[in-house]
């Protein structure tokens, strides 16, 4: 298999994500306008931000946690390709679009606004675990990884994708109890975790 023009680093895939990653988080920031009230109704015209604030504040997380996700699997990823660039940068497409559906959610706060958020971050997990799936088929991974903790990986960014997923489905009985389901994405990562390591327990033993 011919394979396309690559290299024996990721450094400016890394400096292009870290760019992106910071201009976004400063975006999500932006959407908050001080409100032009008489000082009296001011703590009403703040409290009518609150929708604002969550969906700040969960963006913020989920941003920084696909960052964290993002850079944790680039220490990993020590080649690649023209294809694994492509890949990479429609992730950061998907990052990009975050602060547009997060500010329609603070605004409106319904059902579509909520349908849309959730639907930009299941193609933000699931472009970057396409990103870690390409990799390990390539054997761009270093050789630390084999190919049971390469799976077990993907399978772990698979979990916020679900867990949005869900919430489409719940928004449309409950938008408030969507907003919660999120927070399964908290245990399920702590399941994952001990099931990582108690599956990789006997290969460390040998």
């Amino acid at each position: 298999m011919v394979r396309t023009i690559g290299g024996q680093d990721t450094d400016r895939m890394e400096a292009l994500s870290d760019g992106l990653f910071a201009i976004v988080l400063t975006l999500l920031i932006l959407q908050f306008e001080v409100p032009n009230v008489p000082p009296d109704e001011l703590p009403a015209a703040v409290t009518d931000q609150g929708t604002l604030l969550f969906s700040y504040l969960l963006s913020f997380f989920v941003v920084g946690l696909y960052w964290i996700v993002h850079h944790n699997i680039f220490q990993h990823i020590v080649r690649h390709d023209r294809v694994l660039l492509w890949l990479n940068l429609i992730f950061l497409l998907t990052v990009s679009f975050l602060p547009f559906p997060t500010e329609l959610i603070g605004t409106y706060g319904t059902q579509f606004a909520w349908t849309l958020y959730a639907l930009n971050i299941i193609l933000v997990g699931l472009s970057l675990t396409v990103v870690w799936a390409y990799a390990a088929r390539e054997e761009y991974l270093s050789d630390e990884i084999s190919d049971r903790t390469a799976w077990l990986v993907t399978g772990r960014g698979l979990i916020s994708p679900l867990v949005f997923l869900l919430s489409i489905g719940v928004a449309a009985v409950s938008l408030t109890l969507a907003f919660y389901i999120v927070l399964l994405i908290i245990p399920l990562q702590m399941y994952w975790v001990r099931r990582y390591r108690r599956e990789l327990e006997p290969f460390d033993e040998e």
